[in-house]
């Protein structure tokens, strides 16, 4: 039972769960050296560590578009709805 816990402690990725201020800085890193930021980490920190990474990156980068998106969509229906108002009236 105990290595079941452990086996899903193992799996769970630590770079999901840093701060805002260590992951920036961890991906400017990454993103400013690009090709040599994942030699670097599949050397010195493997290749488990490196798909961790590049996942957690993947995440931010997603979530980051998706706020974008919705951040543009929300100020076009504002927008939208405004100027609709006022050529209404």
């Amino acid at each position: 039972m105990s290595e079941i816990v452990r086996d899903e402690k193992k799996s769970e990725n630590p770079y999901l769960i840093l701060d805002f201020w260590h992951f920036a800085i961890v991906s400017t890193l990454m993103v400013f050296f690009f090709p040599w930021s994942l030699l670097f980490c599949a050397f010195f920190y493997g290749l488990e560590e490196t798909k961790y990474i590049c996942l957690a990156l993947m995440h931010d980068a997603l979530k980051t578009a998706l706020a974008i998106i919705s951040l543009v969509l929300s100020l076009a229906i504002s927008i939208g709805l405004i100027v609709f108002l006022f050529s209404a009236f």
